[in-house]
């Protein structure tokens, strides 16, 4: 259980710490352009943008080598980028890029050269992700990016510098060099990633609502309290941990699960989970979702603490009359009973959970019965724990039945 729950907690860490990030369509790097005080004034939520300097904010720093979840908190004001103004905020650390993405507020990498941003960040949008920080690197949270003097959006993928005439083109846009109708409008009113040419978005993956990330974040500590994963302080204890470095979407969270959910939230959240069949299948497809490389490693976890069990079983448990043969939801091999037995279905299924229940988690008994379920050839561990399991099943009453 501290395996999983320290997994959990490193995964839950990376995955907020990049929240959003993942909205950009790209298959090595994001589509990266300047920013302006039009993309201050008016946040355009899919492309990357490189500010000028920082300031405000709540920064972290994370050490090139160290294990992704590993940052510590840096309190820094403003700073920028300039060559004549760049100074060391950190030992060793002269931070002299920036590439921010918007998301109900400001987020922000912040490199020491250009270099080491495509290098970070094209792991991150690799197929797995790195598990430690490839260069050194500076994020912060509700930050307010720098926009570069006079320079201002025309259409999502073209700026224009008033004074010097510099421009700016988004050269990946469907319709490059064209920016603009035939009526003089722009094409993409919003950037293209996200935006059809008429203008609606498609949001996929993109989690533009904090509200609804709250829904689906607290939903996900539900069921880990439901399904027994999880105790309260554990799940108080995974979310604070995220709440350092991601706010606005752990607190409300903390809240619902301290003082309880509203009937508006519960409504929700019982859409959410009941949309996905149920508290494990919502467990499964939030750590797939969220996780990436990570979740086949998850899923592994959960099943060995017997989480899994469900996919393992039989829809319910039942007895054979033809066969006179035993069939349990939970992952017992088959086991016949008297001559002249004849149970309920009732009374298997509770002789089945008496019988599985009989075997705490994480004893060798419980793994054996899953892998011999699964099809696993009979070994010396086999030999040993079919005695058990008749034991068990004289304790539970089988031969009364």
């Amino acid at each position: 259980m501290n395996l999983l729950i320290g997994k959990i907690n490193k995964i839950f860490l990376v995955s907020f710490i990049f929240f959003g990030a993942t909205a950009v369509k790209s298959d090595n790097f994001p589509i990266v352009v300047p920013f302006s005080q039009t993309d201050l004034d008016d946040p355009q939520v899919g492309y990357m943008h490189s500010s000028i300097g920082m300031e405000g904010g709540t920064y972290f720093f994370g050490k090139k080598g160290d294990p992704i979840e590993k940052v510590k908190k840096v309190e820094l004001e403003r700073f920028t980028f300039f060559k004549d103004r760049k100074k060391e905020v950190i030992p060793k650390f002269i931070p002299s890029e920036s590439v921010c993405f918007f998301n109900n507020n400001w987020k922000c990498f912040i490199y020491s050269s250009w270099e080491d941003a495509r290098s970070s960040l094209s792991e991150v949008y690799s197929a797995n992700p790195q598990s430690t920080h490839k260069t050194d690197i500076m994020f912060c949270e509700d930050c307010q990016p720098v926009p570069e003097p006079a320079l201002t959006r025309i259409c999502a993928g073209l700026y224009q510098n008033y004074i010097t005439g510099y421009e700016f083109k988004d050269e990946s846009l469907p319709s490059y060099p064209e920016f603009f109708t035939k009526d003089g409008d722009c094409k993409y009113e919003k950037p293209w990633i996200v935006s059809s040419n008429n203008q609606k978005a498609e949001k996929e993956d993109l989690i533009d609502n904090i509200d609804q990330a709250v829904i689906l974040q607290s939903s996900f500590n539900r069921c880990m309290l439901e399904e027994k994963v999880w105790t309260k302080e554990q799940v108080l204890t995974i979310n604070r941990a995220g709440a350092e470095v991601t706010p606005k979407l752990f607190n409300p969270a903390i809240k619902i699960v301290e003082k309880g959910a509203t009937k508006s939230q519960i409504k929700q959240q019982d859409f959410a989970i009941n949309k996905l069949g149920g508290c494990k299948n919502y467990i499964r497809t939030f750590i797939k979702t969220t996780m990436k490389a990570d979740s086949e490693e998850m899923m592994k976890i959960l099943d060995k603490i017997g989480f899994n069990d469900d996919l393992l079983g039989r829809p319910k448990s039942y007895f054979d009359k033809k066969q006179g043969v035993v069939f349990c939801k939970e992952p017992i091999p088959e086991f016949t009973l008297n001559y002249d037995s004849n149970p309920t279905d009732k009374e298997v299924s509770t002789l089945c959970s008496c019988i599985w229940n009989k075997f705490p988690e994480g004893r060798w008994e419980r793994d054996e019965m899953r892998r011999i379920f699964k099809g696993g050839d009979p070994n010396l561990k086999t030999r040993g724990v079919l005695p058990r399991m008749g034991k068990a099943m004289k304790v539970c009453g089988g031969y009364e039945l």
